[in-house]
C-alpha cells in the first residue's frame, strides 16, 4: 500500500511538472522531421564538424612540421657555423706551427703576439708575412750594428796632468769605462780600487 501511494504521488508530481513546463514555454509552431531527415541532418553536421577538425589537424601538423623544419634549419646553421669556427682555429693552429718553425730557422723565437702578427688566412700569405718580418728584423739589426760601430770612441777627459781623476771616472758611462779598461788597464784598476 505504501508503494501504491508513492507511485501515485510521483505520477501527480510528474503531471504537475509537465503542465508547468508546458505553461512556461510559449507556444511555437514546431517543425516535425522524419527519422530519415533527422539522420541526414545529423550526418551533414557530423561530416561538417569532421571536415573542420581534419582541416584543423592538418594545419596544426603543417605548423608543427614547419616549426620543426625551422628548428632543424637553425640547428643545421648553428652546427655549420661551429664547424667553420673549428676549421678556422685548426688552420690558425697549423699555420702558427709552421710560422714558428720558419721564424726559428732565422733564430727568432715566436710568442703569441708575433704569431698573431704573421699568421694569415692561407699558407702562402703566412709565408710571405714571415719572410717580410724576417727581412725587416734583419735590416733593423744591421742598421743598429752599423750605428753602433760608426760611433765615436769614448772621449776621456783629462786634467792637465793627463790622467783621469776619480771624480771624472765616476761620471763616465759604461761603454766609456769598458773602453778605458781596454786601452789603459793600469789606470782603470787604479780608479776602481
Amino acid at each position: 500500500m505504501a508503494e501504491e501511494t508513492n507511485e501515485t504521488v510521483e505520477e501527480v508530481v510528474n503531471e504537475q511538472v509537465d503542465t508547468r513546463v508546458a505553461a512556461e514555454q510559449p507556444e511555437t509552431k514546431e517543425e516535425t522531421f522524419t527519422k530519415e531527415q533527422m539522420e541526414e541532418i545529423i550526418k551533414q553536421r557530423v561530416a561538417r564538424e569532421k571536415k573542420a577538425a581534419e582541416k584543423a589537424v592538418a594545419e596544426a601538423e603543417k605548423l608543427a612540421k614547419m616549426n620543426q623544419e625551422e628548428k632543424e634549419k637553425y640547428a643545421f646553421e648553428k652546427l655549420k657555423q661551429e664547424l667553420e669556427e673549428y676549421k678556422r682555429k685548426d688552420t690558425y693552429y697549423s699555420l702558427s706551427k709552421e710560422a714558428s718553425k720558419m721564424l726559428s730557422e732565422h733564430d727568432i723565437s715566436a710568442d703569441d703576439e708575433l704569431l698573431q702578427f704573421v699568421v694569415k688566412d692561407s699558407a702562402e700569405d703566412t709565408q710571405q708575412a714571415v719572410n717580410s718580418f724576417v727581412e725587416l728584423i734583419n735590416a733593423k739589426v744591421e742598421e743598429g750594428v752599423k750605428k753602433a760601430l760608426s760611433g765615436n770612441s769614448p772621449k776621456v777627459h783629462t786634467q792637465g796632468s793627463g790622467e783621469l781623476t776619480k771624480e771624472e771616472f765616476n761620471k763616465l758611462g759604461y761603454k766609456e769605462r769598458i773602453e778605458l779598461k781596454r786601452t789603459n788597464e793600469k789606470l782603470y784598476k787604479k780608479l776602481t780600487t
